[in-house]
This record gives C-alpha cells, sequence and structure tokens, in this order.
C-alpha cells in the first residue's frame, strides 16, 4: 500500500487547496445562505484534506495500537454522539416537512444528508470498536488460558 501514500498526499493538497479558495469565496459573497454553503464545502473539503493525510500515514507504517482506555473513552463518546445525530435527523426531517422555501429546503436536504452520513460513519466506529474490545478481552484470555503452558493455572 506504500505506493498510495504520495497520491493520498497530492489528493491532501488539492482538497485544501479547493477549501482555501471556497472560503475566500464565502468570505466576499454577501449572501448569508450562499456564504454558508460556501464555507461548509470548505469545511468539508479541509476534512477530505486530513483523511487523506491519514491514509497516507496508514500506507506508509504501522499505526499504533488503540490502548483499552482509548477504547473505552472513544466507546462512550460516539454512543453519546451517535444519539445526538439521531436527534439531528429527526429534526432536520421534521423542519423539512415544515419549510415551503426551496432554498432553506436545499440547506435544510444538505443538512440531513450530513447528519445521516455522520450517523453511518458513527455507528460503524461504534461497531469497530466494540468489536476489537471483544477481540482484546479474547485475547487476554488466550494469554491467561489458551496460548499459556499452564493454561491458566499458577504451576499447572
Amino acid at each position: 500500500m506504500e505506493g498510495l501514500a504520495p497520491l493520498y498526499r497530492r489528493y491532501a493538497e488539492l482538497e485544501l487547496k479547493y477549501a482555501e479558495e471556497l472560503q475566500r469565496l464565502s468570505e466576499t459573497v454577501k449572501h448569508p445562505v450562499l456564504s454558508a454553503l460556501f464555507a461548509a464545502v470548505a469545511n468539508d473539503s479541509r476534512k477530505h484534506s486530513r483523511m487523506y493525510l491519514a491514509l497516507a500515514e496508514l500506507a506508509e507504517s504501522v499505526t499504533p495500537a488503540i490502548s483499552e482506555e482509548d477504547l473505552r473513552t472513544i466507546s462512550s463518546t460516539v454512543e453519546r454522539h451517535i444519539e445526538m445525530e439521531a436527534s439531528m435527523i429527526r429534526t432536520a426531517k421534521e423542519l423539512l416537512d415544515k419549510v415551503e422555501d426551496v432554498r432553506a429546503k436545499v440547506v435544510l436536504e444538505a443538512i440531513l444528508r450530513d447528519e445521516v452520513d455522520h450517523h453511518k460513519l458513527l455507528v460503524t466506529i461504534r461497531d469497530a470498536v466494540a468489536k476489537a474490545e471483544v477481540l482484546s478481552e479474547q485475547q487476554l484470555w488466550n494469554q491467561v488460558w489458551l496460548d499459556s503452558p499452564w493454561h491458566g493455572a499458577p504451576g499447572g
């Protein structure tokens, strides 16, 4: 996968360049909704840049293991945010049903898509973390029991 790292880095640079251009545009446009939309896309491009850099690091080296403490922190924080995203999805849907202004609908639909994407991503992360926690505990038991010449008992 190391061959992909330069490509990921190039895409990261491009995304950052796009982000800067869109940010400048958002700061010059007087219309509040258009300005907000350009700023939002700029933020997404910055996010994509960071993700490409993470992929480059992944392709270039071994990533550090996640500690048990980090797994617990991630798990509890992600669970809370999954609930928040679900609430925001309901809110965006309710607002979409009430609003008649086409311009507002465009913005609300963009928000709803983002919230749905965030929710899916967080659920995927939560499930992966839960699997990692189970795997970690299973590895511990394997070390204590299966992989041990004494099968978990002191001295045999």
